[in-house]
């Protein structure tokens, strides 16, 4: 993980637990100001507005701290392509010489590879970026078959972990994370309670003069109680970036990773996947391996590459990671909703009349279950910032939900009962009136 990655992670996490106190001396603090503000704001939206405030925007280092916390929150309200853009990968990447050819490897679905490999291991460990919902499909994607194969637990980075159940109502709230508050987060989280999953936080709590070698042999630690505690547990775990890693390396201070932990603790083998080392979720404007690979070998779905000769999988960080995962790549010119949000079809495009929102800018259109209270994760969401966005489309299951429009201070525009029919075998998701 890059030490940007690692800011905007571990920033994230002192957020959620209001972790930055104000000086002992007195004075003023911008930074001590900046987050106690930022922290009490009700809503994603409203942090969302803070971020972007004069206020923030005009002083140079709350405007630094803010450009670092604004692609996350984009990514929330349902702009992935633009919080791409506000945290893009700047690197170097590898020469082509380095790279497989489709002379020598052939693709495979991610999905079917992984549940065919999973029956031979207790623990398989995917990763995501924070920034980038893309990278949580295929978490999403292998519940069913795994869940079929034994996997019982769903141990997840994002979960709060402080004793108490993350999701008491069923269904994922504000409290329950940081990342849980992408729609796409939260349709994972639903998903696997629904199929029978156990839940499991097992981030450390944060603490004064915690080393990166502590969260890494804290988080590990959990896992391997649990496998300890009950010896036909199965665990799927969904962590960000370098925990994952097998070798020390990728993490401030050199620290062990999570999964190189996880191994020495239990003494078991795990099988990593890798999802974030070749940025293929990266915008067509970002020149990285993953996009290059994921061109070559015309991928339509997240894939790994093997080897023709029967040697194996391609990891890109081999000896770190068992398998490196491409996503397809991203055409240029892509929607600001492209087609992934579509979870694998399980939701289609609904056509939501935006206009109302025309002179309230920016404005949240939201459309939570209708089983669910007020304070649920939508099951969609999106953040409209210009006039021309007003036929953008929300991705939606068959159901009932409560659709909110909410204007530029946060304000009720329009709150109103939407149903999405299931689709007529011969026509693509219908369009709400």
């Amino acid at each position: 993980m890059n030490k940007r990655a690692v800011s905007i992670a571990l920033l994230s996490l002192a957020l959620a637990a209001n972790a930055v106190s104000a000086g002992g001396d007195g004075t003023k603090n911008p930074v001590d100001d900046f987050f106690k503000a930022f922290n009490a704001q009700p809503d994603t939206f409203a942090e969302y507005r803070f971020l972007t405030s004069p206020a923030v925007q005009q002083d140079a280092q709350t405007r630094n701290m803010a450009s670092q916390m604004l692609a996350t929150h984009l990514s929330f309200l349902g702009r992935p392509m633009d919080a791409l853009r506000a945290f893009p990968y700047r690197g170097n990447s590898a020469p082509e010489s380095d790279l497989p050819l489709p002379s020598d490897w052939r693709a495979l679905p991610a999905s079917e590879w992984i549940s065919a490999q999973a029956g031979d291991y207790r623990v398989v460990m995917l990763n995501e970026a924070h920034h980038a919902p893309h990278t949580r499909v295929l978490t999403l994607a292998l519940l069913q078959p795994l869940r079929e194969q034994g996997y019982t637990h769903l141990a997840v980075e994002a979960l709060v972990n402080d004793g108490t159940d993350p999701m008491p109502s069923g269904y994922p709230v504000r409290k329950t994370g940081i990342y849980t508050r992408d729609p796409v987060f939260a349709e994972l989280l639903r998903e696997a309670l629904r199929l029978g999953y156990r839940l499991v936080p097992y981030e450390t709590p944060n603490k004064p003069g915690e080393r990166q070698q502590d969260r890494e042999t804290g988080q590990a630690q959990a896992i391997a109680d649990l496998l300890a505690r009950e010896p036909s547990a199965k665990v799927l775990v969904h962590a960000g970036y370098a925990h994952i890693g097998e070798a020390q390396q990728g993490l401030p201070d050199d620290a062990r990773p999570m999964a190189m932990e996880l191994a020495r603790l239990t003494g078991l083998p795990v099988l990593t996947i890798d999802q974030t080392s070749t940025r293929s979720y990266e915008t067509a404007d970002i020149d990285t391996v993953g996009q290059r690979l994921a061109r070559q070998f015309a991928l339509s779905a997240p894939s790994v590459l093997l080897s023709r000769d029967g040697a194996g999988p391609w990891s890109y960080r081999p000896g770190l990671n068992d398998v490196s995962v491409l996503l397809p790549a991203a055409p240029a010119g892509q929607a600001q909703r492209p087609d992934w949000l579509s979870l694998g079809g399980r939701r289609g495009v609904v056509a939501i009349d935006l206009t109302p929102c025309a002179g309230h800018l920016p404005c949240l259109a939201e459309a939570r279950h209708a089983d669910e209270g007020d304070e649920a994760i939508p099951a969609d969401q999106f953040l409209m910032l210009a006039t021309s966005e007003a036929s953008t489309p929300l991705y939606l299951a068959p159901g009932k939900y409560r659709l909110r429009l909410a204007g530029a201070d946060g304000g009720t525009l329009l709150d109103r009962p939407l149903q999405v029919p299931s689709p007529d075998a011969n026509l693509p998701f219908a369009k709400t009136p």
